[in-house]
């Protein structure tokens, strides 16, 4: 049983598997990789043309767009518009669309929409998107000290974005803060509410050579996606139906030409391997005399099997010494590094903690901070109702810090002393999360129904790393120890003995 385990490990039961199905399998699996690969390639071709082709035409109807729209409308609606806009203290973004805020606020710039040089401009640009057969047509302009995108007129016909409409400028889209010459040369965007667009804008100018706003241009490529899908399609079903006839030729053939000189040697690995003792053979039954490279397989086969049987007795003994040994290290490890009253880290695990916050901070890792948290009046707890109750004290203090930091580890260094190493979100957010922890310990502490001993009062300290102040990892900590104390000190009315 040993040597058959073995022998399906080494395999992976290969012998199952012809040479010339091997060989087939091998033909398909390059006939199959050369096709997507030629699929891949025509698609990206095919992408690649018509995205350029796409963007040229934006930005060919964007620049004709800002030539033709009537500059002097343009400034009297935009003088209109920036008079409201700087004085709309609440400005809402367009991702709480059709909310009452957005109504709101979107509401203070409608009836600029009944402004004649709205009016005109709307039916310039109407009449533009008919002829040139795009989604829609707008005019935009930039808030620079914000970086807002905002709307000034939307020409599109149905559910256009209204007068005063915020969004974010894309990132590609930046240049046009420093440079409002820029525009915004057409790039592509996929989204859930449009799909796929190309969008281009033009600076239209006023008289003096200054930028008034932008016209833009919405192009809808979901059509194009859908006849580049229709087209790949249709030719990885030419290639598929391709490979499979090259496919059959390829097995007629190597079964013809290669699989009869092995099927000996074949049935015999089969029988080797086979799980019923009565059923299994040996290589060393077998009468292979071919003078070939199938009889060196043989001889080595042979030899194989010898070595087969004292390898693996003596694999499977290490094997399950080794677990055993991992398993022992592992639980000891475990429970070295574990404060066994309230499962979080201990002192030991602490000490290790600081002695490798101490080696990333020489080699230039400086982001971590320190809290030190300490239960106020355990020692009461304890005298008055029992150790019992104490515990219960110094589980429920780990429980609310685990929860507050759940992105640093925890440590019981003391009776009842707490440190937590912050990192990564805990870093950037201690002031929130010490307010949090403070907010949470205050409503434990005044909870009604519960025991003296359930509700929680702690001192905390915090301190980020500073390099002018701390000369070590130790130093960061005896600065938030002394911010501890003084904040049990405030708690307590007076001086707290040290």
């Amino acid at each position: 049983m040993q040597r058959y385990t073995l022998i399906s490990i080494l395999k992976g039961d290969a012998l199952r598997i012809s040479l010339g199905n091997k060989l087939t399998l091998a033909f398909i699996v390059f006939a199959v990789a050369l096709s997507g690969l030629a699929i891949g390639i025509s698609y990206r071709i095919v992408d690649n043309m018509n995205n350029e082709h796409y963007m040229s035409k934006a930005d060919e109807i964007a620049a004709t767009e800002a030539v033709i729209v009537n500059a002097q409308d343009i400034a009297k609606l935009r003088e209109a518009f920036v008079a409201i806009y700087d004085a709309t203290e609440n400005r809402v973004m367009s991702d709480d669309w059709g909310t009452p805020e957005f109504n709101a606020y979107v509401g203070n710039f409608s009836k600029l929409e009944q402004m004649p040089e709205y009016q005109r401009l709307l039916a310039q640009l109407r009449e533009l998107q008919g002829s040139n057969d795009v989604d829609c047509m707008y005019l935009s302009m930039v808030d620079p000290q914000n970086e807002f995108f905002l709307i000034l007129l939307d020409a599109a016909e149905e559910e256009p974005c209204p007068i005063g409409c915020i969004d974010t400028l894309y990132y590609f889209n930046r240049r046009v803060l420093d440079d409002p010459t820029a525009g915004f040369p057409a790039y592509i965007t996929d989204t859930e509410e449009y799909g796929w667009l190309v969008t281009s804008g033009a600076p239209v100018y006023a008289p003096d050579g200054t930028v008034l706003c932008y016209a833009c241009v919405d192009i809808s490529m979901d059509a194009i996606r859908q006849q580049e899908a229709n087209y790949l399609t249709g030719l990885a079903v030419g290639l598929v139906g391709f490979t499979a006839i090259l496919s059959i030729v390829a097995i007629i053939a190597v079964r013809h030409l290669i699989v009869s000189p092995i099927n000996t040697l074949s049935d015999a690995a089969t029988r080797y391997c086979s799980p019923n003792e009565d059923e299994r053979g040996s290589f060393e039954d077998l009468q292979i005399h071919t003078r070939d490279e199938i009889q060196n397989l043989h001889q080595s086969m042979v030899r194989m099997e010898h070595d087969i049987d004292t390898y693996i007795n003596n694999l499977m003994q290490t094997q399950e010494m080794l677990r055993d040994t991992r398993l022992e290290a592992d639980m000891m490890n475990d429970l070295a590094h574990r404060d066994a009253l309230t499962g979080i880290r201990n002192k030991l695990a602490y000490e290790q903690e600081m002695l490798r916050l101490e080696h990333d901070r020489t080699m230039g890792e400086t982001r971590f901070g320190i809290a030190v948290i300490d239960i106020n009046d355990l020692k009461v707890i304890n005298d008055r109702y029992g150790h019992d109750c104490g515990d219960v004290s110094l589980r429920t203090l780990s429980n609310l810090i685990c929860m507050v930091f759940t992105h640093s580890p925890v440590f019981r260094i003391g009776g009842d002393e707490f440190v937590v190493i912050l990192k990564n979100n805990d870093y950037d957010k201690v002031d929130e999360l010490v307010v949090e922890f403070q907010r949470q310990s205050e409503e434990l502490n005044h909870a009604d129904g519960l025991e003296p001993w359930e509700r929680v009062e702690a001192a905390i300290g915090y301190v980020r790393y500073d390099p002018s102040l701390d000369s070590d990892v130790a130093a960061t900590f005896h600065r938030a120890d002394k911010v501890m104390y003084e904040n049990k000190r405030q708690m307590k009315g007076g001086v707290v003995p040290r």
